[in-house]
């Protein structure tokens, strides 16, 4: 069971059917897909996945919990602390597809790209937690797509970060400023090739770097482990090239931090968390995973709270 203290707001975002001669929007709405019994698949076995799984099996409306991964001894592993666990090999990704109705994709941006339009042109629904990858213009627009045409959703918690239902009402109207700010303990960070020879460096740094300042587009391609939070703002408000970042290592900070700051016709917002970041990947904060499970909660409860 998870339990713990964690002040935040958790948003979902739907995907509605896009039709000619409309704007392309995001609604948050009350979810008119509640089923008395699920099968919940989780594509991708590591921390995330597993947390994940952890807490569907304790949810007596999830009947099955299929898992697959690209490393089959990881899905084995996981399936040993479950229940109501199906496995799959990799090579049967269709048969895993087939089998659930909800997948959790849990993997990497590559996973999004490749297993993704497969999820949605079954008409399955897909939860997206590597938001990363729909920097990708086209990948992004084919995925709502082939939602709209198979009367699929596509579900993108918040992450490890505050306040993107008030970013969403926000873009209502106009907002002219988002800037995301993302403050790490160096061995938190994940660099880049382009960045390998800094990473002896960063390890002993006595005063902050900024690694990176610049777009969210740019910076979800640089840093596609640690800023998927990032592409979730971008998304939610004013887009990838509008939406600022920062990234800063810093040896006097053992939490991870993410300051965002909006500004628009509504006013000013700023929300500033620190994260718990996961125990057995630094890279992650712990509250990343627990936003995907009160986000499939309400999808299987069909009771939404906020917007």
């Amino acid at each position: 069971m998870l339990s713990g203290r964690f002040n935040s707001f958790r948003i979902f975002i739907i995907y509605v059917p896009y039709h000619p001669n409309t704007t392309d929007v995001f609604h948050l709405r009350n979810l008119d897909r509640k089923a008395d019994f699920m099968r919940i698949g989780i594509l991708g076995c590591g921390f995330i996945g597993t947390t994940i799984g952890g807490a569907m099996e304790h949810r007596e409306e999830v009947e099955e919990i299929n898992l697959i991964d690209r490393d089959f001894e990881r899905t084995q592993d996981l399936a040993q602390r479950l229940s109501k666990a199906q496995i799959f090999g990799f090579e049967d990704m269709e048969g895993f597809i087939e089998r659930s109705d909800l997948i959790v994709e849990a993997a990497s941006q590559d996973v999004v790209g490749e297993i993704g339009p497969m999820i949605l042109g079954a008409g399955k629904d897909l939860l997206i937690i590597s938001v990363g990858a729909l920097v990708d213009d086209l990948l992004w627009s084919e995925l709502k797509r082939l939602a709209g045409e198979n009367n699929a959703r596509i579900y993108i918690p918040s992450g490890a970060i505050a306040g993107i239902d008030g970013i969403i009402s926000a873009s209502r109207a106009d907002i002219e400023y988002v800037r995301l700010t993302v403050r790490k303990p160096p061995k938190g960070l994940s660099l880049p090739p382009s960045m390998q020879s800094r990473c002896e460096e960063l390890f002993h740094i006595k005063e902050p770097i900024t690694l990176f300042d610049g777009s969210a587009r740019d910076a979800v391609k640089i840093f596609p482990k640690n800023v998927n939070v990032a592409a979730t703002l971008a998304i939610a408000g004013i887009g990838f090239d509008r939406t600022e970042v920062r990234v800063i290592a810093d040896p006097s900070v053992t939490q991870n931090r993410h300051l965002i700051e909006v500004r628009g016709r509504f006013g000013e917002m700023r929300v500033e968390m620190e994260n718990q970041p996961s125990t057995t990947n630094p890279r992650t904060s712990y509250l990343a995973p627990l936003s995907a499970i009160s986000t499939i909660e309400r999808i299987i409860s069909g009771v939404n709270i906020g917007n």
